[in-house]
């Protein structure tokens, strides 16, 4: 017969960490585990997904003809958008998905929706970081070199295409209790905005002015362009700010968070 070990809380400080990063962990295997299907396979598809979603980019601007870009390396173009672009698309898709307070995991006693949420977007960004590696080291492999102006500063905008992406993942994840036929198909809407409004495939200073307020709501569109600025010796962002994506993911998440524990409380108190 299993011997089935009894629950212990923490009584002190030391205790409560190691049991929080414990859960984290296991959390964090779990999430990948399901993402993978628990298989080498499963693994190196992920890390293939955005090759060959980087190629398939490559082919339609080699065939149709290269929109006015940057003056300088047209991969490296192409690597600040589509990077940024999937590391903020499989966020708010991870998060989405999430356990939130009404899903089966949050009944157990040591789970909670923020080790939930904890969980899912740091197995996204190991994964997201993993394939910029893949893909980088495959391009400087077959062509021998890869310059870029200042990479210490594509830092700050890779974080915030992700952080946004979890702010936003929050957002759909929070509200989709309240309405779960609605939140899905406003999710398909924005990833489909996305392919249009984050910048990725055209250059920020190009836009009109009249047309400008359809990508300036984007926090991607910022973060891409940002970091287009510093890949690029010769390219200086004038639309865009960091400061804009930072406010947005702040309020966003200070939203998600707190409709996310309003529902938990009601959970928890019966409230119907």
């Amino acid at each position: 017969m299993p011997q089935f070990q009894r629950y212990h809380r923490a009584q002190t400080f030391w205790e409560s960490l190691q049991s929080l990063l414990d859960i984290i962990y296991i959390s964090i295997v779990r999430s990948f585990r399901t993402d993978t299907g628990g298989s080498l396979l499963g693994f190196v598809s992920l890390l293939i997904q955005p090759l060959i979603l980087f190629f398939i980019f490559y082919v339609i601007f080699e065939v149709f003809g290269r929109l006015p870009a940057i003056r300088g390396d047209f991969l490296l173009f192409m690597m600040t958008g589509i990077f940024l672009y999937r590391a903020h698309i499989q966020a708010v898709t991870n998060l989405k998905g999430a356990g939130h307070a009404t899903s089966g995991m949050m009944f157990y006693a040591k789970t909670s929706t923020l080790i939930s949420i904890l969980s899912a977007a740091l197995n996204q960004l190991y994964i997201v970081i993993l394939s910029v590696i893949v893909i980088m080291t495959t391009a400087y492999l077959i062509r021998g070199y890869l310059e870029v102006y200042n990479p210490p500063g594509l830092i700050l905008p890779f974080f915030m295409a992700w952080a946004s992406g979890l702010a936003v993942g929050l957002l759909f994840m929070a509200f989709t209790p309240f309405a779960p036929g609605v939140i899905p198909k406003l999710f398909q809407v924005y990833r489909r905005l996305q392919m249009v409004t984050s910048g990725k495939m055209f250059v920020a200073n190009t836009i009109p002015a009249a047309i400008l307020p359809f990508f300036a709501w984007n926090p991607l569109f910022h973060s891409i362009d940002q970091a287009r600025g510093h890949a690029f010796i010769n390219y200086l962002p004038k639309k865009t700010s960091i400061e804009y994506p930072i406010y947005f993911t702040l309020a966003a998440l200070a939203i998600g968070f707190t409709v996310e524990f309003a529902m938990r409380a009601r959970q928890n108190y019966g409230i119907e």
